[in-house]
């Protein structure tokens, strides 16, 4: 992690210091400064609570909430919400209801949405104590849930927070301001997982800015995996001749993460841009076998490529073990005698990556 500008002592004085700037880094810090030395724990509720100082911080951040500079004000919520602190949402709920299309209330309405997540995750290894693979929050927090062991019972301030944090992103799915609708499109899978899907693509059906659809897009990619429902906006969107190209594009990367191949097409392109050509080759090696047959020759070509960087092509040979093994296995074969360490740490990651895919292959 790289180190603060400034430390935490440094912070509580300059948080109530008469210079606008010296405010402004101070409290842009405050929380993380405090965290550092709590050993960057993992989110959770009233972390300050953990540290000498932590009242004070939690103090001085919450004075700030009203301070002059808007910045500053932002800045001190999402603090709070770092430090898990949920009396910070009745004074974020004015931020998320002003529509003014301002750049000061946007930026407000931006931190007030993010600060809304960071309270949900703090409250949620409690409220769900969820593994890595868990699917989402349950739909009745009363009702018993194998994401829980056996006997736990959520505290009622988790639980309380976590659904306060909920309901808010949900409602800024369908807020007048379209960059908290932005906002709250990722802020939704982070908080519910696959459970955001049925929200995710409601919002989708009646959204026409084009920031925001790509917003949705990408979150409805990022569930794991996408469900039919998902997957049939996301094809919708990737057959769509008159699609942006980055918003077909990340609906193709979600369509592959589901093993759909209705995204190919949006995939055969990406090929041909340097920016996502990696992500495009991954995305076709997750199809295997359903990818596109026509995915074979640019593939070959790009690990081929003299001018290729020797990362790039084990990357593509990779995807061709998964779509064109009789073509794939040799050419990743012979990359891997290369002795230059870049390509061999990356020939090392594209094995595992392969026993991770043949894993999820034989589960489906």
């Amino acid at each position: 992690m790289p180190s603060l500008p400034i430390t935490l002592e440094a912070a509580l004085r300059d948080a109530r210091s008469p210079d606008p700037t010296s405010r402004s880094v101070a409290v842009r810090h405050l929380a993380a400064a405090l965290l550092a030395e709590l050993g960057d724990p993992s989110p959770a509720l009233h972390l300050a609570a953990g540290h000498p100082l932590g009242e004070a911080v939690v103090a001085a951040l919450t004075a700030a909430l009203a301070d002059p500079v808007v910045p500053v004000r932002a800045m001190a919520a999402t603090g709070l919400g770092q430090l898990g602190e949920p009396d910070v949402i009745p004074h974020i709920d004015p931020w998320l209801h002003d529509a003014d299309p301002g750049p000061d209330a946007g930026y407000l309405r931006e931190c007030a949405a993010i600060t809304c997540v960071l309270l949900g995750l703090a409250a949620a290894p409690e409220h769900l104590v969820k593994p890595d693979d868990a699917e989402g929050p349950v739909e009745s927090p009363a009702a018993p849930h194998p994401l829980r062991p056996p006997g736990h019972v959520p505290s009622d301030l988790s639980r309380v927070t976590y659904e306060a944090a909920l309901a808010r992103i949900t409602a800024a799915l369908r807020a007048p301001a379209p960059d908290l609708r932005f906002q709250a499109a990722g802020g939704l899978v982070e908080l519910a997982g696959r459970a955001a899907e049925p929200a995710l693509c409601a919002a989708l059906d009646g959204e026409t800015h084009p920031h925001v659809r790509l917003a949705l897009v990408s979150a409805l990619a990022e569930l794991d995996p996408p469900g039919p429902e998902a997957c049939t906006r996301l094809a919708a969107v990737a057959t769509d001749p008159g699609a942006a190209v980055d918003l077909a594009f990340a609906a193709a990367l979600g369509l592959a993460a589901a093993r759909d191949p209705r995204g190919g097409p949006p995939l055969l392109l990406a090929l041909q841009r340097s920016g996502d050509r990696a992500r495009a080759l991954e995305a076709l090696a997750a199809l295997g076998p359903a990818a596109p047959p026509a995915a074979v020759p640019p593939i070959l070509k790009i690990a081929r490529g003299w001018l290729t960087p020797a990362v790039m092509r084990v990357r593509a040979a990779y995807a061709l073990v998964r779509v064109a093994p009789q073509v794939g296995q040799p050419l990743f074969d012979e990359l891997a005698s290369s002795r230059r360490p870049a390509v061999q740490e990356a020939v090392a990651d594209a094995r595992a990556a392969l026993a991770a895919l043949a894993l999820k292959d034989m589960s489906k």
